[in-house]
């Protein structure tokens, strides 16, 4: 394959890309009317042409322009800032994140390697390769790269998620970033519900990972449209709460994880009290993902241990001033708003899962909650709707159950905050009238990219999961003395109607058991708003 560029209906041949590079690059002169890409077959005729044609340039050259997009830069309509990024908050300023372009990755190397990545995609594996990143105006190469599948449920599926670590000594990264997720999408039809759902974190001005859009390449074959996430791991925590100091020292960040496998006592990631023996903490329901050069051992949990102690021993009397000691209270508030608003389904307080903790190393023992991996949110629902689209706060799942909602929310004060911010965020961002002219204008950059994934058939191959045998003790949990550890509206039917782009997205499911992205904010925030008589 060749590739040429035709300026005022003349032909320019573009120089073949060396060894593990996409770009194709030449000269030509300045357009004066228009100028377009095609690409030539072994002949140099025209295989295929561009459908539109490009508007002359002003500069010497262009910009790293993608075959077939006819806009590289594209008008969104922004979601407002409701809430001010909390004081925790020490960002770098990156250019990681353009949510109104789609940079392109391409990952090659080894494609013995690559195979067995993809035909063993249930397993740990990890092989270091190649990295291409072409943003508009820059190209950036890195070597070394270690590549691995990213994410547990996500794994079943053709389209796999990957990490990627670049080398830890050494300047590699990417905008100051050096572990990155590469998010498949693949179990969300809309292709919208992780961007809404990390643009909405951002405008309540909470610690989480930033979302952009990028196009995905392995040696050369197309693996398609993808979110690009930042990886919770060293130097994530000085980038965003240290400035991007090199000397910042980590505190402990933990991660929830559901249960500890395998054990005949279950134990959870909740923020229970297991006691003083730091032991029970260590057992796999938590992980530790910055703070520690090594591997964790018990003692390494001991920092949890001691404030899930705290947790325990408050009560409906606990001051918020003491709370604050020990918890940043708004962080937590808003986090646990947008958690109902948008129906996080696999998070802290459904499935208690999907969060992390971090030990403030500027204020030790004061925790900063921090929301992760949102693809099960906005009506695609391990639960049933009718409990996440309650608009009775009380209803959620886990809402009463886990340790530090219940806790912290029987405070009068912290509760009517909470009560404050749920209704707030429903009257001046979770709503029709703003969300969905943002949901809009990226659906409307992103589209040709969701005709174009859906005609790859994927990197992996299906892995049905067993459904039927889930266990919604847990772990073994006595459900019969104890209230079920997933609470109440855990769904048992996994049936479910397969759906379109534009159903997912507009409606209607046809569906008992999934609510498209817009039609989940309408319901939700009209019960929000009917709840409290507004």
């Amino acid at each position: 394959m060749s590739v040429a560029v035709v300026v005022d209906n003349n032909m320019y041949r573009l120089a073949a890309p060396k060894a593990g590079d996409l770009l194709y690059s030449g000269s030509a002169p300045a357009a004066k009317n228009e100028y377009h890409y095609a690409i030539l077959d072994s002949a140099n005729q025209v295989n295929a042409s561009e459908a539109f044609t490009r508007s002359p340039v002003l500069n010497e050259s262009t910009a790293n322009e993608f075959f077939n997009r006819s806009i590289s830069t594209h008008q969104l309509t922004y979601l407002p800032q409701i809430y001010e990024p909390v004081p925790v908050i020490d960002r770098i300023d990156s250019n990681l994140h353009h949510l109104d372009q789609i940079p392109t990755i391409h990952i090659w190397g080894n494609q013995t390697e690559v195979d067995l990545l993809h035909k063993n995609q249930l397993e740990d594996l990890e092989f270091e390769l190649n990295l291409t990143y072409y943003g508009l105006n820059d190209v950036q190469h890195f070597e070394k790269v270690k590549v691995a599948l990213s994410g547990r449920s996500s794994r079943v599926i053709p389209k796999l998620s990957y990490t990627l670590k670049m080398k830890t000594k050494g300047s590699d990264s990417l905008y100051g970033y050096k572990k990155l997720k590469l998010r498949a999408l693949g179990m969300d039809p809309s292709y919208m519900r992780e961007c809404v759902s990390y643009s909405t974190l951002k405008a309540v001005g909470i610690p989480a990972s930033g979302f952009s859009y990028i196009r995905v390449f392995i040696n050369q074959k197309p693996a398609g449209l993808y979110g690009l996430i930042e990886t919770f791991q060293d130097p994530w925590t000085a980038n965003v709460f240290g400035g991007g100091d090199a000397n910042y020292k980590s505190g402990y960040l933990y991660q929830g994880q559901i249960a500890a496998p395998n054990q005949t006592v279950p134990v959870f990631s909740d923020l229970s009290y297991y006691g003083e023996n730091t032991t029970l903490y260590s057992l796999g329901q938590y992980k530790i993902k910055a703070g520690t050069d090594k591997d964790e051992t018990a003692d390494d949990f001991k920092d949890l241990q001691e404030f899930t102690k705290y947790i325990n021993s408050t009560t409906s009397n606990t001051t918020v001033d003491e709370w604050e000691k020990h918890l940043d209270t708004e962080v937590f508030t808003r986090a646990m708003a947008v958690e109902n608003l948008l129906g996080f389904s696999d998070a802290y307080m459904t499935l208690l899962n999907n969060f992390y903790v971090y030990n403030d190393p500027k204020n030790p023992g004061r925790y900063i909650y921090i929301p992760a991996d949102l693809d099960t949110t906005i009506g695609t629902a391990l639960y049933e709707l009718d409990y996440l689209l309650s608009g009775d706060y009380s209803k959620h799942p886990g809402f009463n159950i886990r340790p530090l909602t219940s806790k912290l929310f029987s405070n009068p004060v912290m509760l009517d905050h909470y009560q404050h911010v749920l209704l707030n965020l429903t009257q001046q961002l979770i709503n029709p009238a703003t969300m969905y002219p943002f949901i809009d204008s990226v659906v409307k950059m992103i589209y040709t990219d969701i005709e174009w994934d859906q005609t790859l058939p994927g990197m992996g191959t299906l892995h049905l999961p067993d459904m039927d045998n889930i266990d919604p003790g847990a772990g073994g949990n006595d459900t019969a003395s104890s209230p079920p550890i997933l609470g109440p509206g855990f769904r048992t039917n996994w049936t479910d109607v397969p759906q379109t782009f534009d159903s997912s997205l507009n409606g209607p499911t046809n569906s008992t058991t999934t609510e498209s992205v817009k039609g989940f904010i309408a319901r939700k925030s009209a019960n929000i708003l009917a709840f409290y008589n507004k």
